[in-house]
């Protein structure tokens, strides 16, 4: 007896919806001959009136902000002011707040007390304090803290002359109190925003205050001040002025009713689509034997269709069912050998080229009875699942927790990385996916040996929780995030051991445009300890995106000159499409370990080691080549060789892009990690960027830059996230292609060009081995060490960073290794090994055990 199906839907049922829209247009019609405007002559009073009503609430909030400058000017030009600044003596702070109406907070600073300000409050804060010490003009600034919004005025102390101090006040949001209740809902809507430029997308909202029209009106916006900006929105009561011509209602009555037509019509064939597909599976599996009963359809047609199929067959099921009994024992007679596993789809190996018969590494494997689609280039492979759990092999070893870092999944293949552990990271991040509303997810995986496998476990799992897969091949990261912005689908998974040793891999996820970090990727092991896991229908499709992703970046970048380059990609997945695009963008190419290799014969595809460039650099100065371009393995970190063999680092690399993008973008967030020179921020600053201090890791970074809108971002390692013509996310071929572009386009050499940028003598990255339980633990105790901080300035965004005046050091815990890992810079040798003895010191007082490189 079978089980009760939803009702479904019928064919008919479109038709009937199509009918009685078009009835709708006659009476919609007739209906719309009342409600005739004229849209230009009430576009006149809509407009004067918005700009009187904007100009006045304009004027009285400009009015409420030069009465608190002038009160705050007039207490920094008190005597009492520079006395208790000077004597530390704070009592007349308690009158000052009687004097500033809505005053939360008022501190007096001197310059040494104002160093650290962005670890209580923000960046904003601490750069607004140093622009008032330089003597640029007062200035208000408002800034969300932990979700809560206050205002920052900085005034020098005293208000003329060198200043000796800073008045920092913060008010509250009673400040402006005054100002909103004088708004008048039933006029519209007021909203202040503070953008660094008129032109900028976002910002801060101030405050908002009066009634949101319900009707789309145009806005009015004027400035405040150089960075507030007042936008007012009228209400939607309005007088009508007069009538349209006849003509115009039935025009719109018409457009609106053939869009609902060609609505419905779409809707239509989506559902017809995609019950065809969900019957074509029906079948597959029906008569693999794999299930025996209809699943159920959302039209009707094809429940009826299904049920004919079943009641045709049976005769034929039975008889079938016979003979492959027979077959079966005799063959048994023969050969006892059986089929372990009938709940999988199986490998059709014929599939595979030629290539991937000789070559391990680059082996993929294919589902059986797949069909050509119309493009060409993807197909939709046979396997789908409908919600019935496989019945893998379970392993009841212990989930290891450490697999489940900062940034990503990662581990040691068979040791770590066990089938079952793979399985059930797909089944994880299968369910996460559809957790989140989404059906699909793109698949990519670099050259490692282990990837093709590990490929074929996480698509299992992936497929088990009803998650259908875009197999997109070996590729790089970079075209795999690509694939998330440009394809049907804005989630993807990386298997890539990135830079580490070939006996690693690991996972790198991304759902909705965004990578799964901290928090999230310590969700998914949470999901495998309890098995909370979903199923449904799932399908696999191989698709070539690699074509669509050169071509985009060949679009968007343009040679200024011929340029000669040396491309080591160390073996690792990029060579062969970075040559190409090289190629194409019209630069003459020389290839060095561009052959993917998962062993790595050459040299490690790291390039952030010293010692893995010497290769690149002898082929630079052999070819007379005008530049290098060194890739890691997975082909999202990028370094830079000049002509004359000298490393640009990647922080110098960024200034070269910062030179590129500020002058069209100015105004912008610009982030850095921790490890980076300390001349960036200058450089920022005098381009008309915002500098911001964060945190090292890919995640953390792409996170960051989305919330702030940031045009550009870049790490020490040699991630850049470029937000300006691009997408915002990590990818070396795009990088190298835009720094090609902007060294093509000067006539100086490319040493000369980096000759000119600011250099410290500095270290490359180092690293010293220490447990995962104690690396954290070690930073905590240098972070309260006064012996080692209370020399410089100190920031603790991530790790421990001292700033001195001739230079810097930095110690933090890797958050994917157990390492710690150390830079140092200054202005000469001596210098840096004077940093690098207090920071010694340091280390060798609370972890004497650890063995130091310097």
């Amino acid at each position: 007896m079978t089980a009760p199906r939803r009702k479904s839907l019928t064919i008919a049922t479109y038709s009937r919806i199509a009918i009685w829209l078009a009835l709708l247009f006659i009476a919609s019609g007739y209906a719309l001959q009342s409600v005739q405007i004229n849209l230009l002559t009430q576009s006149d009073v809509d407009s004067a009136f918005s700009e009187a009503v904007a100009s006045q609430a304009a004027l009285a909030l400009k009015t409420r902000l030069d009465d608190t400058q002038r009160l705050q000017l007039a207490s920094s030009s008190h005597e009492a002011t520079l006395d208790a600044l000077l004597t530390g003596n704070r009592t007349w702070l308690s009158d000052l707040k009687h004097l500033l109406p809505g005053t939360e907070d008022i501190r007096l600073l001197t310059p040494t007390q104002s160093q650290n300000l962005q670890t209580e409050f923000s960046f904003a804060v601490q750069d607004l304090v140093n622009r008032t010490l330089r003597g640029d003009k007062m200035k208000l600034e408002a800034v969300n803290i932990n979700g809560e919004q206050s205002f920052f005025w900085a005034s020098p102390v005293p208000a003329t002359g060198t200043p000796q101090g800073v008045l920092l006040v913060r008010y509250g949001q009673d400040w402006l109190n005054a100002f909103r209740s004088s708004v008048s809902g039933d006029l519209g809507q007021i909203q202040v925003m503070q953008k660094l430029t008129p032109q900028e997308r976002t910002g801060i909202e101030v405050f908002r205050a009066g009634k949101s029209p319900v009707k789309s009106t145009s806005p009015v916006t004027l400035p405040i001040n150089d960075y507030w900006f007042l936008t007012y929105t009228p209400s939607d009561h309005r007088p009508v002025v007069s009538l349209l011509d006849l003509s115009y209602p039935w025009l719109l009555s018409l457009l609106l009713t053939l869009s609902a037509l060609f609505a419905i019509l779409f809707i239509q064939k989506r559902a017809l689509n995609k019950s065809r597909s969900h019957f074509q599976q029906f079948l597959q599996r029906f008569f693999k034997q794999e299930i025996n009963s209809n699943p159920g359809f959302s039209l009707k047609l094809f429940n009826e269709l299904a049920d004919d199929v079943l009641l045709a067959s049976e005769p034929l099921i039975d008889r079938l069912n016979s003979a492959e009994t027979s077959a079966k024992t005799a063959a048994l007679t023969v050969n006892p050998k059986a089929r372990q596993r009938d709940d999988l789809p199986e490998l059709d190996e014929g599939d595979e080229t030629s290539d991937e018969a000789e070559n391990a590494n680059n082996a993929e494997p294919h589902n059986a009875s797949r069909t050509e689609s119309t493009t060409g280039s993807v197909r939709e492979q046979s396997a789908s699942y409908d919600g019935t759990p496989l019945d893998f092999p379970q392993n009841d070893d212990e989930l290891p927790a450490h697999i489940f870092r900062a940034y990503d999944i990662r581990g040691i293949v068979e040791k770590e990385l066990t089938d079952d552990t793979v399985r059930n990271i797909g089944k994880a991040l299968g369910s996460e996916v559809k957790a989140r509303g989404f059906e699909r997810i793109n698949l990519a995986w670099d050259g490692r040996l282990s990837s093709p496998s590990l490929a074929k476990l996480l698509q299992e799992g992936l497929l088990s929780a009803g998650c259908s897969v875009n197999r997109l091949g070996q590729l790089p990261t970079g075209a795999l995030y690509y694939a998330c912005f440009e394809s049907d689908t804005p989630c993807g998974v990386m298997i890539t051991g990135s830079h580490n040793p070939a006996e690693y891999n690991g996972f790198k996820a991304v759902i909705d445009q965004q990578p799964l970090s901290e928090e999230e990727i310590q969700a998914l092991a949470q999901r495998i300890r309890e098995s909370d896991y979903t199923h449904g229908y799932a399908g696999v499709r191989e698709d070539d995106i690699s074509q669509n992703y050169l071509s985009r970046i060949g679009n968007d970048v343009q040679i200024g000159r011929d340029m000669h380059i040396v491309i080591d990609a160390g073996n690792g997945v990029a060579g062969p499409l970075a040559a190409e695009l090289f190629r194409e963008l019209g630069a003459e190419v020389t290839e060095l370990y561009c052959d993917v290799d998962g062993r790595f014969p050459n040299h490690h595809p790291d390039p952030g080691e010293p010692e893995n460039l010497e290769d690149l650099k002898h082929s630079v100065l052999l070819h007379n080549a005008d530049l290098g371009f060194a890739f890691d393995g997975d082909g999202d970190r990028i370094l830079m060789i000049d002509n004359e063999g000298n490393t640009i680092w990647p922080d110098r690399m960024m200034m070269l892009l910062l030179e590129d993008i500020l002058p069209r973008r100015p105004g912008s967030d610009v982030l850095f990690d921790v490890k980076s020179t300390r001349h960036l921020a200058p450089m920022i600053n005098r381009l008309g960027g915002r500098p911001t201090m964060w945190k090292t890791g890919h995640s953390l970074m792409k996170r960051k830059l989305k919330e702030t809108g940031a045009a550009i971002a870049g790490e020490f390692s040699g991630h850049f996230y470029i937000a300006e013509r691009w997408y915002g996310f990590d990818d070396g071929l795009y990088v190298g292609a835009r720094l090609l572009e902007i060294l093509s386009n000067r006539q100086d050499s490319v040493a000369d060009v980096c000759r000119a940028l600011p250099e410290d003598i500095s270290t490359p990255e180092l690293t010293v081995a220490i447990s995962e339980t104690d690396k954290f633990t070690l930073i905590d105790a240098l972070c309260s060490d006064e012996a080692l901080t209370s020399e410089g300035r100190v920031f603790t965004t991530d790790g421990l960073r001292i700033e001195f005046s001739d230079g810097w050091g930095l110690v933090r815990a890797s958050n994917t290794t157990p390492k710690l890992t150390l830079r140092f810079a200054g202005d000469s040798d001596k210098t840096v090994a004077r940093i690098q003895t207090i920071m010694k010191q340091a280390l060798t007082r609370h972890a004497p055990e650890i063995q130091l490189p310097f």
